[in-house]
Parts: structure tokens; C-alpha cells; sequence
């Protein structure tokens, strides 16, 4: 049985410019925004020299303390402030937007970001090849080394490590053919609304992290397609807010807690066990097996709930890991036994 095709029909291509004139695209775009204020301007003054204008812009503001929702509203009036009372992350935030948007498809972005004219355009054009494409990957550059990428679309291994494909290499156009990935950075991605929210939108349980790698893995096994936009070229200040607020090391533990639970939804049951017994058995410096431990000890407390949801994804499954292990590949850079 193949992938449900959009039932909504696209309306035409718009304008540049904001929201408010021209005839609309049939993509929204939301900024997940927390304590961003820096970044604001220029990332939304980017999205309003857009050759092809999003049919609204929506900005979800994790409760920020340094007022950036009271400066877009004042600076930016054709953006829509979602402003939350708490920080609800980025997965329940993105969730979010995804309700309250009304355009075919939602274009996701973080705040550290500078978009070329063409961003949407092409990310939206690559939507649109084929209705088996769920969701779009930008071509990421480093901000303050733009001929160097931070990735084109997101690797995983049989682990569920996961890394930037192409990060921090010259950009000599190696990746400028679209081709399939495991998943889209979902800082500066698009997908299709309607199958975003039939999948279950991102898991609400991870606060941060992961989020894209988990969504767009159960998208592959309901049929869809993850593919790259190499035109679609977005400038990032590359874990800007994470190096300030909390350090590489939380992220890479949160990423870790994240992507066990993903393994135990989504892989076929042999995979699974084999991988756990893998991860278990990998060697870690002590400090680092210990917060492997305390993330394996979070995914036992979450255990009942975790399988509950593996039942859903593996009943609605329409792809085996056998035909995705072609997106399943190993960096000697990221970590598995030998």
C-alpha cells in the first residue's frame, strides 16, 4: 500500500515580501524562539526578502526573558506571536505551530539563522517533485565560515547517533544533488503539515534534540520521504544558544536519552535488541557510562508509554528496516562497536 498523497491542493507561488500581499504560498513558516532577541532581526528581515512569500509567519515564544516577543510585535507586525507562559521546548512548541498554522506546509526554523532569497522557494519546490516527500532538508552553512557547511541533511548509524551530513567540510558543491536522507535538521526544514500531524507531530517527550531524527524515521516507515534541498541555502550560528546556556556535553546526553527511546519505537525487533545490547556494551570514559546509565534508567521510567506508542508506529508500519538500511551507514567519527 503506498503513501497517502495531500489532499490539499497548492495555491499559486507569491510574491516577495510578508504576509499581507501577493497571492499566498501554500507554506507557512514558524520561528520556535527562546531568549532569540539577537538573532531576530536578522533572520526575520531575511524571511521578508523571500522571492517566494510564506502564507503567514508565526513565532512560538517559549516565555524569553529578553523580550523578544514584544519586539516582534512592535518591529515585525505581519508576524503572528504565539508567546507561551513557559518554555515548552522546541519538539512541544514546533508541535504547536503545526496546529495553528493553515498553509500545506510548515516550514520550521530556529532563531540563530540568515535565510538566502530563494530559501523557501527551493524547499518548497522540492516538496512539491513528489507526493511521497513528507518532509525538506535546507543546505546549512556555517555563519561565520560560509564556504563551510554544517550539513546537508542528517545521517544515523545502527546506534541512532546521528550527525550532520558534510559538517564542516568546503562547500565545492559535493552535495548539490538532491538525494534521500534519514532526516532533515529540523532548524531549518519543511514538512508537509498534514503528514507531520498524522505521524504524531514530534515526541512531546523531548524537550530538545533528537526531535527531527525520531519524526522523520517514523515518516520513512509510513512510506513517505525525506529529501534535501541544496538551493535552499540557510547561514546558522552553529549551537549558539546551547554553548551559552547549557554546554555540548548536555546536549549530546539529552540527544542520547532522546535517541533510545527512538530505537525502542521504531526498530523492527531483532534490530532493536541488537542495538540495545550494542549501546549497553560501548565503551565510555566513567562519567560518560554514567549519564548513559541514567539515560537508560529515563527510558525505563517512560517504558510503558514508549511501547504503547511502538505498538501504534509498528502497527502503521509500511516499510521494513531491511528496505531503509540503505539510510542506516557508519562515520568513523561517531561512536559504535566493532
Amino acid at each position: 500500500m503506498g503513501p497517502r498523497k495531500a489532499s490539499e491542493s497548492a495555491p499559486s507561488r507569491g510574491q516577495a515580501g510578508p504576509a499581507g500581499s501577493g497571492s499566498p504560498a501554500p507554506a507557512s513558516v514558524a520561528v520556535i524562539n527562546y531568549n532569540g532577541r539577537r538573532y531576530l532581526e536578522e533572520l526575520l528581515g531575511s524571511l521578508e526578502l523571500q522571492t517566494r512569500r510564506p502564507l503567514e509567519t508565526l513565532l512560538v515564544d517559549n516565555a524569553s526573558r529578553d523580550g523578544s516577543a514584544a519586539y516582534v510585535e512592535r518591529e515585525f507586525p505581519w508576524v503572528r506571536v504565539l508567546p507561551q507562559a513557559r518554555n515548552l521546548g522546541f519538539s512541544r512548541a514546533a508541535n504547536l505551530a503545526a496546529e495553528t498554522a493553515r498553509g500545506i506546509w510548515l516550514a520550521l526554523l530556529n532563531t540563530d539563522l540568515r535565510l538566502e532569497p530563494d530559501w523557501l522557494a527551493e524547499l518548497v519546490a522540492a516538496g512539491e517533485t513528489d507526493p511521497a516527500v513528507a518532509a525538506v532538508s535546507s543546505k546549512l552553512r556555517l555563519y561565520d565560515r560560509p564556504h563551510r557547511l554544517n550539513g546537508v541533511g542528517g545521517c544515523m548509524n545502527r546506534l541512532g547517533y546521528t550527525w550532520d551530513r558534510g559538517m564542516g567540510e568546503e562547500d565545492r558543491g559535493q552535495y548539490d544533488e538532491s538525494r534521500e536522507v534519514l532526516f532533515a535538521c529540523a532548524g531549518a526544514a519543511l514538512f508537509h503539515r498534514a503528514h507531520f500531524r498524522e505521524a504524531g507531530g514530534f515526541d512531546s517527550r523531548f524537550f530538545m534534540y533528537h526531535e527531527d531524527v525520531d519524526l522523520c524515521w517514523r515518516l520513512w516507515l509510513r512510506g513517505f520521504r525525506v529529501v534535501t534541498a541544496p538551493k535552499a541555502v540557510a547561514y546558522h550560528h552553529l549551537s549558539a544558544s546551547t554553548r551559552e546556556d547549557r554546554g555540548l556535553l548536555w546536549r549530546e546526553i539529552l540527544g542520547e536519552r532522546h535517541n533510545i527511546r527512538a530505537l525502542l519505537k521504531n526498530f523492527q525487533g531483532a534490530n532493536l535488541v541488537r542495538a540495545l545490547r550494542d549501546l549497553v556494551a560501548l565503551r565510555q570514559p566513567p562519567r560518560r557510562k554514567w549519564a548513559q546509565l541514567g539515560n537508560l534508567a529515563w527510558n525505563l521510567w517512560w517504558l510503558p508509554e514508549t511501547l504503547r506508542l511502538r505498538r501504534r508506529i509498528q502497527k502503521e508500519r509500511r516499510v521494513t528496516d531491511a528496505q531503509l538500511k540503505r539510510l542506516i551507514v557508519q562515520s568513523r567519527h561517531v561512536p559504535i562497536p566493532r
